[in-house]
């Protein structure tokens, strides 16, 4: 934005000199009929004729401090438009969270800075996932899913949010439980807690 405001200002210094390197005022002296510096077309007319063009170039200044006006606005519109751009981009960001969580609990890949989003393995098949921020109204969506370029072992995943289903309980549960999601992983069958890599995906309003 900075470059584009400059680029203007440069433009706008251009069309100011041609204007007045191009005005009648500043005609050569040495190329009318009287010849020398005190002769010549620059002089046609006498001080009434100087005048005139000193209006009309004082005329073309206000009409280029018009129009340096205009585009000043339209800068500071373009401004306010990339704000609002850059805020919405960032509203966007915010709605988008997840984690690639291993079996142990560790999480090897998240959509935050390192340490936003923690991991924790509170039981057998059973991780806490606590994010940076208010994940109370939003959706969860969970998956077994390896956590490298291996074939995921098959599995079933729950997922919930705002309790902590751990009936031995944990230090943090009541403090942070609208920045927890709970995930809870089994066997194929459904029946048997199992320790299983898992991806969760987070998506608030």
């Amino acid at each position: 934005m900075k470059k584009r405001i400059g680029l203007v200002w440069s433009v706008l210094g251009g069309v100011v000199l041609a204007v007045t390197l191009g005005s009648p005022a500043f005609a050569h002296p040495g190329k009318g009929k009287g010849g020398g510096n005190g002769g010549g077309e620059s002089q046609a007319g006498g001080l009434p004729a100087l005048e005139d063009r000193v209006d009309t170039l004082q005329a073309d200044i206000t009409t280029l401090q018009g129009q340096v006006s205009t585009l000043m606005g339209q800068v500071s519109t373009l401004t306010g438009e990339v704000g609002t751009l850059m805020t919405e981009v960032g509203d966007l960001q915010g709605q988008n969270n997840w984690a690639v969580v291993d079996s142990a609990g560790g999480t090897v890949f998240t959509s935050g800075p390192a340490g936003s989003i923690t991991a924790e393995h509170v039981g057998t098949g059973l991780y806490e996932v606590t994010f940076a921020k208010d994940v109370s109204a939003c959706a969860y969506e969970a998956t077994i899913g390896a956590t490298g370029a291996v074939v995921p072992a098959q599995g079933q995943i729950s997922v919930s949010g705002n309790v902590d289903p751990d009936s031995s309980g944990d230090s943090d549960a009541t403090a942070d439980s609208n920045h927890n999601v709970y995930v809870q992983t089994f066997d194929k069958t459904g029946a048997i807690a199992t320790d299983s890599p898992f991806h969760l995906y987070v998506s608030c309003p």
